[in-house]
């Protein structure tokens, strides 16, 4: 009797072999979805970390820029550099910045009194955004930046510069245009790689 009641009980090969089969296919299907919410998840956050980078770039630009100050600085070599100098980019290692000027509202602690000015600069270098800033306004011989990354994959670097008496430049200084004087508004376009362009414009010390 008891021989015959494991028999009724028990699976056979068959059934055993069906059961396998089922849990395999779930156990596949399982597993594609987990790889595709993967995959969505890692393109997700490579999604939200381009507009995070893109938007605190631009946040950046429209920080320093709207602290722009009437301060023209003297070069390792004594000559004289404008408040504001803008050119087309210069990728090169030991190229010159396409944005440079003096900006004020700096954080100066102590009791000490110390100018709140610093210079900074924008550079488009190896496909990338970098932020300069030096450490005196009137540089010493061998003065070199601190260089932060704004962000990758930038393939070009445009700017364009409203002159007070009207229209737009793609150099500052503009012709007759005195060493200290400010333009009125700044124009970034930022070409991304696979992405397009994006296009900001800024005001200047306002």
């Amino acid at each position: 009797m008891r021989n015959r009641r494991t028999r009724e009980t028990g699976f056979t090969l068959l059934e055993v072999l069906v059961a396998v089969g089922i849990f395999a296919l779930f156990s596949a299907m399982a597993y594609g979805g987990l790889l595709h919410m993967l995959d969505t998840r890692d393109r997700l956050e490579t999604e939200r970390e381009f507009w995070r980078g893109l938007g605190l770039s631009f946040v950046q630009m429209a920080d320093d820029l709207s602290q722009a100050r009437e301060r023209t600085i003297r070069d390792a070599y004594g000559n004289q550099l404008p408040a504001l100098r803008g050119q087309p980019a210069d990728s090169r290692a030991l190229g010159e910045p396409s944005l440079e000027f003096t900006r004020g509202g700096r954080t100066v602690l102590g009791k000490v009194a110390y100018s709140d000015l610093q210079r900074i600069g924008y550079r488009l270098r190896d496909g990338s955004l970098w932020r300069l800033t030096w450490p005196a306004l009137d540089r010493p011989p061998a003065s070199e930046p601190h260089e932060q990354l704004l962000l990758e994959h930038v393939d070009d670097l445009r700017l364009r510069f409203y002159a007070p008496a009207g229209g737009w430049v793609d150099q500052w200084p503009a012709a007759n245009q005195p060493a200290r004087n400010l333009p009125g508004a700044v124009e970034v376009t930022l070409t991304i790689t696979g992405r397009g362009q994006f296009v900001r414009l800024f005001r200047v010390n306002g």
